[in-house]
């Protein structure tokens, strides 16, 4: 071999090394860039969406304690701790109480977890309810996520809890709101 081509030879290595080594590290540099990016974005929306769901789960805690802290729901839960009480007479007020707190959910549920009145599946008075355990229910408790059951199938709500006591015995207020696409989106 010739001293031109072993001279050739040594320069074509060399530009190929150095294009190769450029190539990588510019590669490299452009993918850690591009997942930077993209964890803040991921970041931030993960945010938004937490900053989203306590906002609207604030106002469902504050729209149940609203129904919860009003008279006609004190009386309710007084008529309802005498004896012989007949709570098929609130079968229909959940309807007007969720249409009147902007709630898409609401039950009111008695202290033997029986459901008196749904606005969402009016027709499941006498139910037995299982989101009344004594450990979700207090003034510091906030929304949570919940499966609703409707007559025609199921819907994601955020949902509050809310007790009013009466004479050792409580009556339960739950009502949420629908979480839909829009709200994921």
């Amino acid at each position: 071999m010739s001293f031109r081509t072993k001279l050739l030879l040594i320069f074509a290595v060399t530009v190929v090394a150095a294009v190769a080594l450029v190539a990588w590290g510019v590669t490299l540099y452009t993918r850690r860039a591009f997942e930077e990016m993209d964890t803040q974005r991921t970041d931030a929306l993960v945010a938004q969406f937490r900053q989203e769901f306590a906002q609207r789960g604030e106002e469902v805690v504050r729209r149940v304690e609203g129904i919860a802290d009003a008279e006609a729901t004190l009386r309710m839960a007084i008529e309802l701790t005498r004896p012989q009480a007949d709570p098929s007479l609130y079968v229909n007020d959940a309807l007007g109480l969720a249409n009147s707190h902007q709630l898409n959910f609401l039950e009111l549920v008695n202290n033997d977890d029986s459901l008196i009145s749904s606005a969402q599946w009016p027709a499941r008075f006498g139910y037995k309810e299982d989101w009344t355990p004594e450990e979700k229910i207090g003034k510091s408790q906030g929304a949570f996520l919940r499966r609703e059951e409707l007559p025609d199938g199921a819907a994601l709500s955020l949902t509050a809890v809310r007790a009013v006591p009466v004479s050792g015995r409580n009556l339960y207020i739950g009502g949420g709101q629908r979480l839909d696409k829009q709200f994921l989106a």
